[in-house]
């Protein structure tokens, strides 16, 4: 299960042919010979009593006559068993033939390895984000459960048919346990400097690795020292760099110290590229020249206005200069004051009358209704008092999370890529869905139950057809009764142990992406906080902290339910 080899290459070692793996292990039907390297050979056969492919790898017997070797050979298989993940080729059996050949049985792989597809053609920078992802997530199963592969390279990452990743060869897997490397093994060019150094080694040495193997998928070739940035074979954006920079940095304090903590940083990077053809400034509004020009002139007549010193009380309208002024004013404070605070008051009709002596009081002239000019000005709201101070419009109240969160597709469509994102993530990782594992787990509990109907009074096999009816409908199941046989009391607490390990597998899972798509979602927040967009920070970090109370899946729509029953 690692990289191909043509048949014209001389194998390192004396390969058995399929005939005498035949006769090695006859329980398998051997097919051909896939490929060889320096540590091993690897053969397609067939499980004669599953009737399934499965893929043989076998060491050179000098490996399985050194006790030591194959003692710790025999554990490691055992621990690589027990990794049963979507993106792990899955262990079956292990052992030694007569001839020496120690040997481990795998699910078979249709499709090439990395290292083909890197080198038949370019991979694009989204196919290859997609693919380290899947890698990140095979190795954070793996390093959970204390095994480091110390071989990470693309030769042994297999791509099914489906696009899905499948780490192999972990013959040179072992226990994490922080010790130094007495034999610095894998391969020099993805090795972790702390490997090649004999030093203390953990999963941050596969991280390492994972880089290398990331900048090879980007760029079509190894990194040599000085690394060269990835922008001088592909249209990418620094930010690659950085990221790969971390990944393979020689101190391993600045390293990424997770896969999981990898993967997010790889995602991340995936968004934002997504984003940048969505996100767009809104555009300025262009005012016409002679419209700035007479708002120009509005506001510094409503400023002079407002500026007046405080006069005597009004003078009668009697005179045909004042009725001018006050006709031309009254437009004029209607410009400066739109919101019509109070209905228009009656204007009453000014009427030409005969300038007064100077030694006489005026008087209120006697309307003449045929020489009366009447000037209607337009509707105005009262002029505020010259001493009073402008009226302030009110400061504009901050948007709830809930209100952000309803409006987030309106207002922030990053963000909504980012969540549409983080919910195909979520629907594409087989620890988090459980449907298929019921299924399977159905398909075993059936038969187990209908193999124990012979021999049972009619309301014991009431209570089993029962049980057997609500398996295969995916109903609820009934709860366990004093009636019930003891064969099926037995069988369902078998049942609903192992349903109870995969919910808190699937628990486990989704805790964890959830973790990482949130520190995405605040790394998005810290970026725009520092960029000076207060507002967009301010509201993605509203949705960091809601997409923390979600219990399904992330979606907006998730969210926007969430927020509404506050």
């Amino acid at each position: 299960m690692s990289e191909e080899s043509h048949a014209h290459h001389q194998p390192p070692f004396e390969v058995p042919t399929v005939e005498e793996m035949g006769e090695l292990l006859p329980q398998y039907a051997f097919e051909k010979l896939a490929a060889f390297g320096g540590m091993g050979a690897v053969y397609r056969a067939r499980q004669v009593s599953l009737e399934r492919p499965v893929a043989i790898k076998i060491l050179p017997p000098e490996f399985g006559r050194q006790e030591d070797f194959a003692e710790r050979f025999k554990a490691e298989a055992r621990a690589m068993a027990k990794l049963n993940h979507t993106h792990i080729v899955a262990v079956y059996d292990f052992g030694i033939t007569k001839a020496g050949h120690l040997y481990l049985v795998m699910e078979w792989v249709e499709g090439p390895t990395l290292h083909t597809m890197i080198h038949k053609g370019s991979l694009p920078a989204k196919k290859a984000a997609n693919l380290a992802m899947q890698l990140c997530d095979a190795l954070a199963y793996a390093h959970h459960h204390k095994i480091l592969h110390r071989d990470i390279k693309p030769g042994n990452i297999m791509v099914n048919e489906e696009g899905q990743v499948k780490v192999a060869d972990f013959g040179l897997a072992r226990p994490i346990t922080g010790e130094a490397e007495e034999d610095p093994y894998g391969t020099p060019d993805y090795a972790a400097p702390e490997i090649l150094g004999k030093g203390a080694v953990d999963q941050r040495a596969d991280i390492y690795a994972a880089g290398v193997v990331l900048y090879e998928m980007l760029t079509g070739r190894v990194p040599q020292q000085p690394r060269r940035s990835v922008q001088e074979y592909a249209p990418l954006s620094k930010s690659w760099d950085e990221l790969i920079d971390k990944a393979t940095h020689a101190d391993l304090a600045q390293r990424f110290q997770d896969a999981n903590e990898f993967r997010a940083h790889i995602a991340m990077l995936v968004n934002q590229a997504v984003s940048v053809v969505v996100v767009e400034d809104k555009p300025k509004v262009k005012v016409p020249m002679h419209l700035a020009l007479i708002g120009a002139v509005v506001v510094v007549v409503g400023g002079a206005l407002l500026l007046w010193p405080k006069a005597a009380p009004e003078a009668p309208a009697s005179t045909q200069p004042v009725a001018s002024a006050k006709v031309a004013q009254e437009p004029k404070l209607q410009a400066e004051k739109p919101k019509a605070a109070e209905p228009p008051q009656k204007v009453e009709p000014v009427v030409e009358a005969p300038e007064p002596k100077p030694d006489m009081k005026p008087k209120e002239p006697e309307p003449e209704p045929k020489k009366m000019v009447v000037v209607e000005p337009p509707p105005a709201p009262k002029p505020a008092p010259a001493e009073q101070a402008p009226e302030m419009k009110p400061a504009p109240v901050a948007e709830t999370p809930a209100e952000m969160i309803r409006k987030l597709d309106v207002n922030d469509p990053e963000l909504v890529q980012m969540l549409a994102g983080f919910e195909s993530e979520w629907g594409a990782n087989e620890d988090i869905d459980m449907q298929a594992k019921l299924r399977e787990l159905g398909s075993k509990y059936i038969p187990a139950l209908q193999r124990n109907l012979a021999g049972l009074m009619p309301e014991q096999r009431d209570h089993v057809l029962s049980e057997i009816s609500h398996v295969a409908n995916h109903e609820a199941m009934d709860e366990p009764q004093e009636t019930w046989p003891p064969v099926l009391k037995t069988l369902r607490m078998t049942y609903d142990a192992q349903v109870e390990a995969m919910q808190a597998a699937a628990a486990e899972a989704a805790r964890k992406m959830r973790v990482a798509q949130i520190e995405q979602v605040t790394q998005k927040a810290r970026e725009r906080a520092a960029a000076g967009k207060m507002e967009d920070a301010k509201r993605a970090e509203t949705v960091a902290a809601e997409l923390g109370r979600l219990t399904a899946a992330p979606s907006l729509k998730a969210l926007q339910e969430v927020v509404s029953v506050k």
